[in-house]
């Protein structure tokens, strides 16, 4: 691998770390939000909706228009549209006016995901895309990790706010370190460029639309994605307040003890890229993994009726990582499998997992106000459950359809 692309593949990982921050900033200090300024949880639930749903529709609409962006100016533009809706978050300190701020947030955040699989897809040899891969999968796991941290440290010191001030801060850092590295991206070939001779002499028919089947795959997976973003964003949403409301921890330590939720899913990705080795089918890859989350979900509830607080923190943190690896072959590892539209397909994994995600903010804080926690943690294996059984059911299917080899 030539130091240009290892750079690439760093700086892509660090600038999407980075963004991470800058979305998640106002999630990691919602119980210190929620407590200093009074709002209600379906009111503060709104943000992170807004932000999702602005991000989602955003991805679906970049999924196609990726490939035509120019990376170094876009993601940097993304980078300074973040790090002015933090700053604005901080000095405006209301719920109501952070949701629109948010959803400017959500609009340019929607633009990165997608260019930077693209820009990789174009510029990282095959034979180093499983690098690219694994570097760019653990970015959501330590820009969550890093964020839950510093939001921790932020309410320790009473100044919840801060928060929002060190996500610029790390976003402005992102930015100029993407311009500097990003400067020698014209002396690294385009391997689509190298490849397009070849791949046109093989296939002189002019392209055919979308299969029936190639469709039918692509609803099945964007609705595994929609199901991951809900549970996993709902876990990391809501878990602080729920050892706060529940267990009555200290704002500062329920975000610090939801470190291990981050933390933990920093292994989705080696448990994903392990799996796949043993499993080439994603769609038993993929109902393995929510059948057991459905069990992991199932002991947090007991757990939490229990008042067993070790044991909701610590399946919690394992559900983390069977939903990380679910995540990391939705949008990274079948993406980059694929030799064209890698942007595209990843782009439309992103906006459905946000589609879920925008159901975490607002669905959960309604069910909380209605039922509480007990609605809400009974819920979430009855998703995973639901998920597992399509997945078997779909790959059965398959199977049925496929004629057996002679």
């Amino acid at each position: 691998m030539s130091k240009h692309v290892r750079n690439l593949i760093l700086v892509s990982a660090l600038v999407y770390i980075a963004a991470y921050i800058g979305r998640l900033s106002y999630t990691a200090s919602l119980v210190g939000i929620l407590e200093v300024t009074g709002a209600s949880k379906s009111a503060a639930g709104l943000v992170s909706t807004y932000f999702y749903m602005t991000y989602g529709c955003g991805q679906l609409l970049n999924a196609f228009l990726c490939k035509y962006y120019k990376p170094r100016p876009v993601i940097a533009g993304v980078l300074a549209v973040s790090l002015a809706a933090n700053v604005l978050a901080a000095l405006c300190r209301d719920v109501h006016i952070i949701k629109y701020i948010w959803l400017i947030n959500g609009a340019a955040q929607s633009m990165l995901w997608c260019t930077l699989i693209e820009l990789i897809s174009r510029k990282v040899p095959t034979e180093h895309r499983k690098k690219a891969i694994f570097a760019m999968s653990i970015t959501v796991a330590v820009g969550t990790a890093s964020i839950y941290g510093i939001a921790a440290l932020c309410m320790a010191l009473d100044r919840v706010f801060l928060t929002f001030w060190l996500a610029a801060a790390i976003l402005l850092l992102a930015a100029i370190a993407w311009l500097a590295v990003t400067r020698i991206l014209p002396q690294i070939p385009d391997e689509k460029a190298e490849t397009a001779p070849a791949a046109a002499a093989k296939s002189p028919l002019p392209r055919r639309r979308i299969s029936l089947a190639g469709a039918s795959a692509l609803a099945v997976c964007g609705l595994f994605a929609i199901g991951n973003g809900f549970m996993k964003d709902t876990m990391t949403t809501w878990v602080p307040s729920l050892l706060y409301d529940e267990f009555f921890l200290p704002t500062s330590y329920s975000v610090l003890i939801t470190l291990i939720l981050p933390l933990l899913s920093f292994f989705g990705a080696t448990v994903a890229l392990t799996m796949h080795k043993k499993i080439p089918d994603y769609n038993i890859m993929q109902s393995i993994l929510f059948f057991a989350a459905a069990g992991m979900f199932a002991v947090v509830y007991l757990s939490y009726r229990g008042h067993i607080l070790p044991g909701v923190i610590v399946f919690a943190g394992l559900n983390a990582t069977l939903m990380s690896a679910v995540n990391n072959i939705i949008t990274s590892m079948i993406p980059l499998e694929r030799s064209k539209g890698a942007g595209m397909f990843a782009g439309m994994m992103d906006a459905f997992c946000y589609v879920g995600s925008t159901l975490s903010g607002v669905v959960p804080g309604m069910i909380l106000e209605e039922g509480g926690f007990p609605a809400l943690l009974l819920l979430l294996p009855i998703c995973a459950l639901c998920l597992a059984a399509f997945s078997l059911t779909v790959t059965l299917l398959e199977r049925r359809r496929t004629p057996p080899s002679p």
